[in-house]
């Protein structure tokens, strides 16, 4: 993903920035995300779009990504 403030639907952010987009800071809404707990263990840098997740109690998750801040 290109530089950049991403946000899901249900409000959880990532920022991609750095000279070669090798730093991402990410705030997840554990209780916004669908089928999210305070369990899961994100993925600090994006997949093809999405925010995934992994959890042994919950399952797990993903949500799409959309650019709303792109960095220049």
């Amino acid at each position: 993903m290109k530089n950049g403030k991403y946000t899901t639907k249900h409000g959880s952010t990532v920022e991609i920035s750095g000279k070669y987009g090798g730093i991402s800071t990410v705030e997840f809404d554990w209780f916004e995300e669908p089928d999210a707990c305070c369990d899961c263990e994100i993925e600090p840098y994006p997949e093809d779009g999405c925010l995934i997740w992994h959890c042994d109690e919950c399952g797990g998750g993903s949500a799409k990504l959309n650019l709303i801040k792109s960095e220049l």
